[in-house]
């Protein structure tokens, strides 16, 4: 489920309601925008009730680590997936519940700021260890499957954390959401000399929406990873603390109320086997199409969605347009409307290659165990709109006719 999040404009200093994945920040009162640079995961604070006499000051700040995303494994003959979210306590303090439950979802959070006073007790917990908790989450599933794990992935998945307030009144440790006591005997003192102050580099920052090339307004939605100039038609995305031109193209619709969706085009050649073309990949996968000269001439290419979905539509789109990628068209530098935003990112995109080979091979049983063994080295990445036409309540690739669901695109967008 998606985090509802309030964080004041850098602007005019409203405060603005938010979601987890928005990017792209638009204050309803001033119209300003700016896009929102984060140097590690999010922190977050759940709403409190202090008592007037508690001062702000003294307020503790318990960390609890969230996981959210889509996990794939490849275990035996079996490629599986699943979608996680899970909360894990960031301290080992047996007092303290071991997880946040659905508080995130059913409470409104604020980004951590100077503004929120008190003591942020030490993060004990390694992030691996939430990543390991994930993965368990995705074993029990699979615990009647008697062979080892040859691979695994998390793909689109969010790191962040959410601070539990706490107060002492009279050594009672309180619950500071819902001023329930939580142990007898707490030490105020003892606790803060576990903590520490809010650090600045927490907080995110925010770049101006302007074109780096031309200087005109950029463009994308709340969610949007990749920003767009429609006057010097040029993509832009965030790195360090900046923004750069990433390549880009658009295939040319005949229908002139398609829709576009972004692919990552990604050409690589891969290490610990032989898959250097297309033709290595047929082969590979055990695919029903004789091998043509044409196969041979052409560099291994994926093509993988640049936009969240469930992961068993992420597996057969990937699929279905690596293998379907000789009917398209060759991309124009031509923007169009109605482009769906990136919020996918093309690091991720390499991650999940393995994943994809993996869900394209028709004989899992004799691909699976050389995945190990295999690496991938990405030598050119592209972003490519596609157009899709609309039939019925699915979008229609226009080439291939490859389809996928409009719910689906939506849902994806609260992954």
């Amino acid at each position: 489920m998606d985090l509802t999040i309030y964080q004041s404009c850098p602007s005019c200093g409203a405060e603005i309601e938010l979601h987890e994945a928005d990017r792209l920040i638009r204050c309803p009162y001033c119209d300003v925008r700016n896009f929102m640079v984060t140097g590690g995961p999010l922190r977050f604070v759940l709403p409190d009730k202090t008592p007037p006499h508690i001062p702000r000051s003294d307020i503790l700040y318990a960390p609890y680590l969230r996981f959210k995303g889509n996990i794939f494994y490849c275990k035996g003959k079996h490629l599986k997936y699943k979608v996680v979210d899970t909360t894990l306590q960031g301290i080992n303090v047996k007092v303290l519940p071991p997880s946040l439950g659905f508080r995130p979802q059913a409470m409104a959070v604020s980004i951590v700021t100077a503004d929120v006073q008190g003591t942020f007790l030490r993060q004990t917990t390694k992030a691996s260890v939430l990543l390991d908790r994930a993965a368990f989450l995705t074993e029990i599933d699979s615990e009647e499957i008697d062979a080892p794990f040859y691979h695994r992935a998390y793909i689109g998945e969010t790191l962040s954390c959410i601070y539990l307030p706490l107060y002492i009144d009279n050594n009672v440790l309180y619950d500071a959401v819902t001023n329930k006591p939580l142990a007898q005997g707490g030490s105020e003192e003892k606790m803060k000399a576990m903590g520490i102050r809010y650090r600045e580099s927490w907080t995110p920052h925010f770049l101006a929406t302007l074109c780096p090339h031309c200087g005109d307004s950029l463009t994308g939605e709340r969610d949007s990873l990749i920003l767009s100039c429609y006057n010097c038609q040029t993509s832009w995305e965030e790195h360090k603390g900046t923004f750069r031109s990433i390549p880009w193209s658009c295939v040319a619709a005949e229908n002139k109320d398609a829709s576009y969706l972004p692919f990552w085009k990604l050409s690589v050649r891969a290490s610990g086997t032989v898959l250097e073309t297309f033709a290595d990949f047929l082969r590979i996968t055990n695919q029903p199409l004789v091998v043509q000269p044409r196969h041979r001439a052409r560099e291994l290419t994926f093509l993988l969605p640049a936009f969240k979905v469930r992961p068993s539509t992420f597996l057969r789109l990937s699929k279905n347009m690596t293998l379907r990628q000789e009917t398209l068209p060759a991309g124009e530098q031509q923007m169009q409307k109605n482009m769906h935003p990136v919020t996918l990112p093309r690091i991720e995109a390499v991650q999940a290659l393995k994943s994809v080979l993996a869900g394209s091979a028709l004989n899992k049983r004799k691909l699976l165990p050389r995945l190990p063994e295999m690496h991938f080295h990405p030598l050119q990445t592209q972003l490519c709109y596609l157009p899709f036409r609309a039939n019925g309540h699915d979008l229609v690739q226009e080439q291939n006719g490859i389809s996928v669901a409009a719910s689906v695109l939506r849902f994806g967008r609260k992954l």
